[in-house]
């Protein structure tokens, strides 16, 4: 049986990421029922970057997540299992950490505390939420309340990133953020009024570190459009998404190279039957800092050998070649082609990347006895 949703609605937020959606619902039907469950993904992603503000490198490797899921009664399910991540290239496992979500339905709500729905299930847009967090930094625990319906999406979440305690010289670090649209549909048209955020904050009170409190925001609304042709066409539906941005930094020192800027970030998409995508996006930002966006948006370098590298002004025109292939119902291999022109340093660079997310449960057993709903 499927254990996950995947929908393959309209996809907005600028990248089509449905096939790396694994949002875990609940189900009255497994009531007292016992289920095992397998999140595999596999990834090849290489960045052919040589410019002074992100670094080139490849992602290769794999992540594998069995786990058992009980659903104690109807509105309730509790998950526990083990996260595997291993990098090819490397004898050891790059990461290996425990699993437990408890979940359960708070009127429409859904409340989740502990491993979170995280990742690229936020449906951010990517200046303000890294594609690669999916192969680098997928891992997110905390507390989390998702409404989904028709016309709306939300999704609240805390990730408590670096725990403290007493005389600890390290900071505590943690982010959070929401994410939400309200859609308005009719005949072949779709209106989406998408409105994000996401906050990060380092420091605390019984540290034993001199460094000073971080407080930073990121934020962006827009407003976005889809047409859907009939179904014999060649293509499938066109969509236009388009935000604008704003940075900024909270720190009471004030210290960090900007302390508050924006950007504009329009994207163009066709969809066509045969399950390829063609989407251009133009980005301009103005002395933005990210928070957990991709390495190309900001104005400051994250590369290792030019580490101070900053160009206020970034302006990027960005090609993407998708094509997601579903292999079976719980399978689906998606690769990609994204090169791009930076506008201000006159230069063509590249990345593509080749995926295959795999999503499943398989019925365990049923435990007798009467639970209360």
């Amino acid at each position: 049986m499927l254990q996950v949703v995947v929908m393959f609605t309209p996809a907005f937020s600028q990248l089509n990421n449905t096939s790396f959606y694994n949002t875990r619902s609940l189900d009255s039907s497994r009531n007292q029922v016992l289920y095992l469950g397998l999140d595999l993904f596999q990834f090849t992603k290489n960045n052919e970057y040589f410019l002074h503000i992100a670094d080139g490198y490849t992602l290769f490797g794999f992540q594998f997540a069995p786990y058992l899921s009980y659903y104690p009664s109807e509105k309730v399910r509790i998950d526990a299992g083990i996260y595997l991540q291993k990098d090819f290239g490397n004898d050891d496992f790059s990461e290996i950490a425990p699993l437990l979500t408890v979940e359960f339905e708070l009127g429409p709500f859904r409340q989740i505390f502990g491993n979170l729905e995280s990742s690229l299930n936020h449906r951010y847009i990517e200046p303000l939420y890294d594609f690669e967090r999916v192969m680098k930094d997928r891992l997110e625990t905390g507390m989390q309340t998702k409404l989904e319906t028709d016309n709306v999406f939300l999704d609240m979440w805390i990730n408590w990133e670096t725990m403290i305690y007493r005389n600890d010289p390290n900071q505590e670090e943690l982010s959070g953020g929401i994410s939400f649209y309200f859609d308005k549909k009719w005949d072949h048209h779709l209106l989406r009024f998408p409105l994000q955020f996401i906050a990060y904050h380092q420091g605390g009170q019984i540290d034993d570190n001199p460094d000073p409190i971080i407080i930073l925001w990121n934020s962006a609304a827009g407003i976005s459009y889809s047409y859907t042709f009939a179904p014999d066409s060649w293509i499938k539906s066109i969509h236009s998404d388009n935000y604008y941005l704003y940075y900024e930094n909270f720190t009471p020192s004030r210290s960090l190279t900007f302390n508050d800027g924006d950007g504009w970030y329009l994207n163009l998409s066709i969809a066509t039957k045969i399950d390829v995508e063609f989407m251009t996006s133009y980005w301009l930002g103005r002395e933005f800092i990210t928070i957990k966006g991709g390495a190309l948006y900001p104005s400051v370098s994250s590369t290792v050998h030019h580490p101070d590298n900053v160009e206020a002004r970034r302006e990027l025109l960005m090609f993407r070649f998708l094509h997601n292939l579903k292999i079976m119902d719980a399978m689906t291999y998606s690769a990609r082609f994204e090169p791009y022109y930076d506008l201000g340093n006159s230069k063509w660079e590249y990345s593509f990347g080749f995926y295959l997310n795999y999503y499943t449960d398989f019925y365990l057993s049923h435990t007798k006895g009467k639970s209360s709903k």
